[in-house]
């Protein structure tokens, strides 16, 4: 993967869930999944229990070749690329068939463990306007409960 940004132009549409984003991240129930963000992307976010299991998974364990302990800002360096795929993978999609971007997507991905589905869901903090995007697994995305918003 080279050092290039991949811009996509996406529309957000008015069905995207406005939610309290600054909220949940002043309680820790969601963290940044990015170390700088430019603006030139929307914010990448996902549940604190995500990053848990992350860092369990990856800076735990035996220290193998096969499966090195890593830091937690290896972690999050591969977290944020990875989302920043996932991320422009949708939007090109819906770009590409010049849809808005739509509320959820599941994802197959090993992300977040063994192969199995990534939720993403594309909101809107309510506060300030701003688009962000929330990815995990799918238990940890129910837990917010920003289906009952």
């Amino acid at each position: 993967m080279t050092g290039t940004p991949r811009i996509v132009a996406a529309r957000i549409g008015d069905d995207l869930p406005r939610i309290d984003v600054i909220e949940l991240a002043n309680t820790r129930r969601i963290m940044h999944a990015e170390r700088h963000n430019d603006g030139s992307r929307m914010p990448m976010f996902i549940p604190t229990a995500a990053w848990a299991k992350l860092l369990e998974l990856h800076c735990t364990g035996d220290d193998t070749p096969q499966h090195p302990r890593l830091a937690p800002s290896r972690v999050m360096e591969g977290l944020e690329r990875a989302l920043g795929r996932l991320m422009t993978a949708v939007a090109r999609h819906d770009a590409t068939d010049d849809e808005s971007l739509r509320p959820a997507y599941v994802v197959t991905s090993d992300l977040f463990g063994a192969e199995g589905p990534v939720d993403i869901r594309m909101v809107v903090d309510r506060t300030t306007g701003v688009a962000c995007m929330l990815a995990g697994p799918p238990a940890d995305i129910a837990a917010l409960g920003l289906d009952n918003l």
